[in-house]
């Protein structure tokens, strides 16, 4: 099977998600799509990269409102990251209907989510975490068959919009407080409402994309890892650390008494680094004297940043620590993305994906929680890093042979 190229990867979001759109599409002729064509998935692939960073912009506000522990706060972001694997996997049928169901449950999750009780509320994040997994799958699909010469292009265009969207969600939340509970159910009700605004133009206005060949569903047989355990190793712990980071900075930084800009900063810093980082790398082709910097000093910066965290308390260091963790995490999936389908072309490894989005960050929590300290619970995005040096040593020698 020839390597996929790293840019016709799924968006930076769907590292949780699991969907390779770009892979086995039919060479159908593309049809043409003007930009008004291509507006409003644009700007509800846009909405969803805003909707994935709210959680963790909203967890101050969360642990307050619902006195929650750090391993309750742990488990919400487990169930909204397992959600949206489940919600990738769920994507069935006419993509335009899919569009709609996933827009549909996101806005009833985040409709739901200010008025959830804390025992309510995982139920509430769940469904918002199934519903955004859902709309980004089903777009991605769409547009990587709508677009079949172009896909890799599109698929960047994607990619560049959600981290955009992601980049202003933690200020949408806290640019007028920590703790400011109304402030924040207004933002989940227009985040509500703009996904049912979206769920009725895409129903009465989208096309359904060409139908894809039956052959070229994933089949039983397919559910499987042949790849490596450190390739694998490492597809598990990239998307762990950018999860527990983008969920637990503003957190962090509220707890270490930090200023509101900081806290607001912090997670901004680590989803601009994320943006630029995937906009400097999705341009061409990886060259192997990059791809053996990503493997090696890449994660070792990236481990660095993130024990620095835990080190330092100066704002500064904090700002910078999050870009860097972001920009050094940008560029990883969809290399080792590209690794694990020359062995694996099945389903499998995107669970896997999404299993390490999900537990990573509830191990963060509950770390947290047994020690009563949030900074030897950043102990465990630390150590998956630290794994992955050795993981990331491996596979490039590994890869020479």
């Amino acid at each position: 099977m020839p390597q996929q190229h790293p840019s016709q990867g799924p968006p930076s979001a769907l590292a949780y998600y699991g969907v390779v759109p770009a892979l086995n599409q039919s060479p159908t002729a593309t049809t043409r799509f003007s930009f008004r064509d291509r507006a409003l998935v644009y700007a509800g692939f846009t909405a969803t990269g805003v909707s994935l960073a709210l959680p963790g912009a909203l967890m101050p506000w969360l642990l307050a409102h619902w006195s929650l522990q750090d391993s309750q706060a742990g488990l919400l972001l487990f169930l909204f990251f397992i959600g949206g694997t489940s919600g990738a996997l769920l994507t069935r049928g006419a993509l335009r209907w899919s569009v709609v169901r996933g827009a549909v449950c996101t806005a009833l999750g985040a409709a739901w989510l200010p008025f959830a009780t804390r025992h309510t509320a995982y139920a509430a994040i769940l469904l918002y975490g199934l519903g955004l997994g859902i709309t980004m799958t089903s777009i991605s699909l769409l547009q990587a068959r709508r677009f079949v010469t172009d896909c890799a292009a599109e698929m960047t265009r994607l990619n560049l919009l959600w981290a955009i969207g992601a980049c202003f969600g933690p200020w949408l939340i806290l640019h007028d407080g920590l703790l400011d509970g109304a402030h924040a159910r207004y933002v989940l009700l227009i985040i509500a409402l703009g996904f049912a605004l979206f769920a009725l133009l895409t129903a009465a206005f989208e096309r359904d994309a060409p139908t894809q060949p039956p052959s070229q569903s994933p089949s039983a047989s397919r559910w499987r890892l042949a790849a490596p355990f450190p390739l694998l190793l490492l597809v598990f712990s990239i998307t762990g650390v950018e999860s527990s980071s983008g969920g637990w900075l503003a957190t962090y930084a509220q707890r270490g008494g930090h200023s509101l800009g900081i806290t607001i900063g912090a997670p901004t810093c680590f989803w601009a680094g994320l943006l630029v980082s995937r906009l400097l790398h999705s341009s061409s082709r990886i060259s192997n004297a990059a791809r053996h910097f990503l493997l090696t000093w890449n994660i070792v910066l990236m481990a660095a940043a993130l024990a620095s965290l835990i080190v330092f308390h100066a704002s500064l260091v904090m700002l910078t620590a999050a870009f860097i963790i972001g920009f050094t995490a940008g560029p990883m999936y969809p290399l080792l993305l590209a690794l694990v389908l020359k062995y694996d072309t099945g389903p499998a490894v995107f669970v896997l994906a999404g299993l390490g989005s999900a537990a990573i960050p509830f191990l963060t929590g509950t770390l947290s929680t047994s020690t009563n300290s949030l900074r030897t619970g950043l102990l465990a995005p630390t150590t998956a890093a630290a794994c992955m040096i050795a993981a990331g040593w491996w596979t490039l020698r590994h890869e020479r042979e």
